[in-house]
């Protein structure tokens, strides 16, 4: 916060950092042994940044070639940004890393995150990360505050949902603790389940919840106290707070009532900068709504309160694509969110599985029961229609059995390809996994971007450990949505002036291949919808400049839908506030970096993800594993590209993606040169230890 004035006798600490926005000290605790001790944060930062990059950072310092995600060396790592606990505009997050339990077949280390307001009250408890590891012998809890941090027994918590477990923490220590922790799905180690704080503040992707269920680990009480984040030049950040801020305004939010009563429930309408999704022209969707009392039909007696946004609304894919049954919706929602589950992968990725098995003629039953699913989909062309087709009670049945790994829930709880694995079905997960996880802003499914969008996904898709869109929804989203001829959403309005997906003024598609060559630096870096001899050509320099962005945008940290803002109709160039991030940054730190300076230290970053993946084995043959997948066509058959991959010329784009990195093409290594260039010689030398250092 900036200095408010406090009151007497609860004056705030200030760390002894040189920058700003670190409060100086790292949390590190041992499960096993019940070390707690702290790291100097000012080892780290400002290279570092915060978010992923440091927490991929202390995450190669823990873990070594032979950690898997049940080891006890597996850190499971929070880490916020410089900017959280600020009033910079949606910096309001925590950043979650570790091997992940979710990747398949091996487990990559990757990240999560999630908004609310956990991130900034563990900086105002004086920490900027907690790094985890050890396993404790019975189940436990963490408490943390500016005065002291213990770990304390749990065991009165285990079995507890996430909501009844942060009910019962918030009456034992303040209503002004955040919290943040696993459900049964996560005690049960269900490779999908979440680490959830408030009601819909889930670092979802990943298995988490599964790691924190592996360290007997029930959940995080974080007490604020007296420390405060100081800010290295206030007057600047005010000044691009509301300068972001107007650029950032959610469409129509504004225009929408604070509270609505319904017949059976009430809304009300939500906005914060810790964890609201403040994009989309949707309200229902994209904007936050809090349900109040909405009777139970499903799941129970009574009602249910809680709020819905983006993913949390989607249960109908799962069920008859019927949106407009909003009880259900939230229903259905808070079941996976009370359990700890993944609603991405429930809603979409494993049932989208089941219905290309059902169609296959290879999946009849579930839970020993027969089924029938709906014949029209799932959304891969020629197919249009994404719903599952279950019936809301078996959904239910289904759901709680894989929570609590009953009978045939024990096999999915290990999520789809694995679940694959032992029912003999795994010849099918390439239709919807890759890395292990579910369909998401790839072309396919759900998101029908355009070509060659879908290939700069694909090439994202190969390279990184996880689903990369929880930090690119930037390039796939936002640049999609403000092309007037695919506005708002793919269909294609094609009028000037069009409004995107984010309320504002449209760029024809040719403005944004010029602006495009000027962004990414390559000339045809935004070209081949309309030419599809250009479709693979520069679009690695697209696919790495996002990159580095996604680095960025967890690591200061910002929301990923909004940022970066790439195109402003209004500019004659077209192009956006593409260094409003480096800006907010600055203003907080006391740095003077530009953006090259900023995209550096993502590069650095970037760098320290790939070498932990080839810790763990990663090889080039792992990256093309995701092609199969794209060979399924996109939505457009009308349209002068192929709508499926081009296999020799994306292999092509993957030499040219490796060369620009610096990494050697035949492995996807990176090289000792790049390494050392990047201040990285001591995982140079590690990596030459184990054999994996391309010169």
């Amino acid at each position: 916060m900036l200095d408010p004035r406090p009151v007497p006798g609860t004056e705030r600490k200030e760390g002894g950092m040189k920058y700003g926005g670190y409060v100086g000290k790292i949390l590190r605790v041992d499960l096993s042994t019940g070390k707690i001790s702290t790291l100097d944060t000012g080892r780290y930062v400002p290279d570092c940044i915060g978010g992923i990059a440091l927490g991929y950072q202390l995450l190669w310092d823990e873990v070594n070639e032979k950690t898997t995600e049940w080891s006890p060396e597996n850190a499971l790592i929070f880490a916020t940004g410089p900017c959280t606990g600020t009033p910079a505009p949606t910096a309001g997050r925590a950043e979650v890393i570790g091997i992940a339990p979710q990747g398949y077949p091996i487990p990559w280390a990757a990240q999560s995150g999630f908004g609310g307001d956990f991130g900034p009250k563990l900086k105002w408890a004086g920490y900027d990360a907690i790094v985890i590891v050890g396993k404790a012998a019975s189940p436990k809890y963490l408490y943390i505050s500016d005065e002291k941090v213990e770990i304390r027994d749990g065991k009165f918590l285990w079995g507890m949902s996430t909501f009844t477990t942060q009910d019962t923490l918030a009456r034992k220590h303040g209503d002004d603790v955040s919290v943040a922790c696993i459900g049964p799905a996560g005690e049960n180690r269900v490779r999908w389940s979440v680490i959830l704080s408030r009601d819909e503040n889930a670092a979802g992707q990943g298995g988490f919840g599964a790691l924190m269920g592996d360290k007997k680990l029930k959940a995080i009480v974080v007490k604020p106290g007296r420390t405060k984040v100081r800010v290295a030049d206030p007057a600047q950040l005010i000044e691009d707070m509301v300068r972001i801020s107007y650029e950032i305004s959610p469409a129509g939010q504004h225009e929408l009532p604070i509270v609505e009563d319904k017949d059976r429930f009430g809304v009300r309408h939500a906005s914060c900068a810790f964890s609201c999704c403040t994009a989309g022209a949707q309200p229902l969707y994209d904007l936050p709504r809090y349900y109040s009392k909405v009777p139970r039909k499903y799941t129970g007696v009574g009602s249910v309160s809680g709020t819905c946004y983006c993913v949390g609304t989607v249960s109908a894919w799962l069920l008859d694509n019927d949106f407009s049954q909003v009880e259900r919706m939230v229903e259905f929602n808070k079941l996976c969110d009370e359990l700890g589950l993944n609603v991405w992968e429930m809603f979409a990725g494993m049932g989208w599985f089941m219905q290309n098995a059902y169609h296959a003629g290879r999946l009849t039953k579930l839970l020993g029961e027969p089924i029938k699913l709906n014949p029209k989909g799932p959304a891969v062309y020629p197919k249009t229609d994404r719903s599952v087709g279950m019936t809301p009670e078996f959904a239910v049945k289904f759901i709680r059995a894989v929570a609590y790994r009953e009978g045939e829930g024990d096999i999915w709880a290990e999520g789809t390809p694995r679940a694959a694995e032992k029912l003999g079905l795994a010849d099918l997960t390439w239709k919807t996994h890759k890395h292990g996880y579910a369909p998401h802003w790839d072309g396919r499914y759900l998101q029908h971007v355009h070509s060659p969008v879908w290939i700069v996904s694909a090439l994202g898709w190969a390279t990184q450990g996880r689903d990369p869109y929880n930090q690119q929804h930037g390039y796939v989203e936002r640049y999609t949505s403000h092309i007037t001829e695919w506005a708002p959403f793919g269909e294609g309005k094609g009028q000037p002036g069009f409004p995107s997906w984010f309320g504002d003024e449209t760029i024809s598609y040719r403005e944004a291949c010029e602006a495009g060559a000027k962004i990414y630096g390559a000339r045809y870096a935004n070209e081949g919808w309309d030419k599809p001899e250009l479709a693979y050509v520069d679009k690695e320099y697209v696919a790495t400049w996002h990159e580095r962005r996604a680095i960025m945008k967890s690591s200061i940290p910002v929301c990923d839908r909004q940022f970066p803002l790439l195109f402003d109709a209004k500019k004659p160039n077209k192009i956006g506030d593409i260094e409003a991030e480096v800006r907010l940054f600055n203003a907080v730190v006391g740095t003077n970096w530009s953006l090259d300076d900023m995209h550096k230290a993502c590069e650095r970053a970037f760098n320290v993800v790939r070498a932990l993946h080839v810790r763990q084995g990663r090889t080039r043959a792992h990256d093309e594993s995701v092609i199969p997948y794209f060979t399924q066509p996109a939505n457009y058959p009308d349209e002068p590209g192929s709508q499926v991959i081009d296999i020799p010329r994306f292999k092509k784009l993957l030499d040219n993606y490796y060369k620009l990195h610096g990494w050697d093409p035949t492995t996807g290594w990176p090289t000792k040169a790049k390494l050392e260039e990047c201040g990285l010689g001591n995982i140079a030398r590690e990596l030459a230890r184990l054999g994996k250092l391309p010169r």
